[in-house]
């Protein structure tokens, strides 16, 4: 237990992050199965805003349910011993903090799968980028961007089921901008200063809207397959390349994916709907995700049309066979392995 007052069990750690900690408590008098509890620090160093926790627990209630987000179960007070933060500014003893309480699920996070499986199978990828654009369709038809898909995100369970996590950076459209923001490699050129839009002017979160979550789903399905930063680098800013210069990275992450899906982890099978050979298939994730890349996010793939025209790529039709694959059995047991003593 933390705290003397705590009504929590914050013995089993899941996950530890500089200004958030995860645990687990296998039951919850308002929930059947186990729970994770989350506990984060303010953001900032002042107490102005929203607490990280509540504005979580306020896009869970407009989100919830759907099969791959976790449950939303309660956000209440409890005493929480700070000095287990990360981060040195947050360690001041015991204090009264937001607890964000959700389903827990037992599945792994892909940038910890990825470390264990370096290449992940294609079907297995493809399964992931579907289930994704179905979430993120539902989470924007709720007046919802998400804003943070990355590989910690996104975590992975038994049979191949996807769950979308995180919703502290996420933005209510119409809302207060969140106080946790959005790993800065990530971002769109929307979300920066940068010297070729018309007034010199950031452009406003009313105008970044939607658009946002098809950059960052493009930025993320090029660094899943290609196992690598998406510009290449954690250091390279969307904002300071132009748009020539974002489809070379395109261009050069696509002939890395070349590589790594070759032999062993790839195995084309034609579609009796949509064949296609291997220069196809590459064409068109090529086009995909330029498409999904454009710096203007009035001319960004889904502008026009939504997930529904992201859907009506060609990608996703040549992939449709992919679809079919079961979900690998040594996956199953890598899964259980990482996941054990939860």
């Amino acid at each position: 237990m933390c705290g003397k007052d705590s009504s929590h069990d914050y013995s089993t750690l899941v996950t530890a992050l500089s200004r958030t900690m995860v645990f687990k408590q296998d039951s919850h008098p308002r929930y059947e199965g186990p729970v994770a509890l989350k506990v984060a620090a303010k953001s900032g160093s002042d107490d102005r805003g929203m607490h990280p926790s509540l504005h979580e627990a306020g896009v869970y209630k407009l989100i919830c349910p759907h099969p791959s987000i976790p449950d939303y179960v309660d956000c209440v007070e409890d005493w929480f011993d700070t000095e287990r933060f990360l981060a040195e500014e947050e360690r001041r003893g015991e204090q009264r903090l937001p607890v964000l309480v959700t389903q827990f699920i037992k599945a792994v996070a892909l940038d910890r799968f990825l470390c264990s499986v370096r290449v992940i199978r294609w079907s297995v990828v493809i399964h992931i980028a579907n289930q994704l654009v179905e979430v993120l369709k539902h989470i924007n038809s709720k007046g919802v961007v998400y804003r943070d898909l990355k590989l910690p995100n996104v975590i992975i369970g038994a049979g191949g089921n996807v769950w979308l996590v995180d919703y502290a950076s996420s933005m209510i459209v119409g809302g207060e901008e969140p106080s946790s923001g959005v790993t800065s490699h990530m971002r769109p050129p929307e979300s920066f200063e940068f010297p070729d839009h018309q007034s010199g002017e950031q452009i406003s979160q009313a105008q970044l809207s939607f658009m946002a979550d098809f950059w960052v789903f493009g930025a993320f399905l090029l660094e899943i397959l290609s196992g690598r930063p998406y510009l290449g680098s954690f250091d390279v800013r969307s904002s300071h390349l132009t748009q020539s210069q974002l489809e070379e990275k395109v261009l050069e992450g696509v002939s890395v994916i070349k590589d790594r899906y070759k032999g062993a982890y790839y195995n084309r099978r034609f579609n009796k709907s949509f064949p296609c050979n291997a220069k196809t298939l590459w064409d068109a994730l090529t086009g995909l995700l330029i498409k999904l890349l454009r710096r203007n996010p009035k001319e960004r793939l889904g502008h026009d049309g939504g997930w529904y025209a992201v859907k009506q790529q060609p990608f996703f039709k040549y992939t449709l066979c992919d679809l079919t694959v079961p979900f690998p059995l040594d996956y199953e047991d890598e899964i259980e392995e990482l996941m054990a003593g939860f």
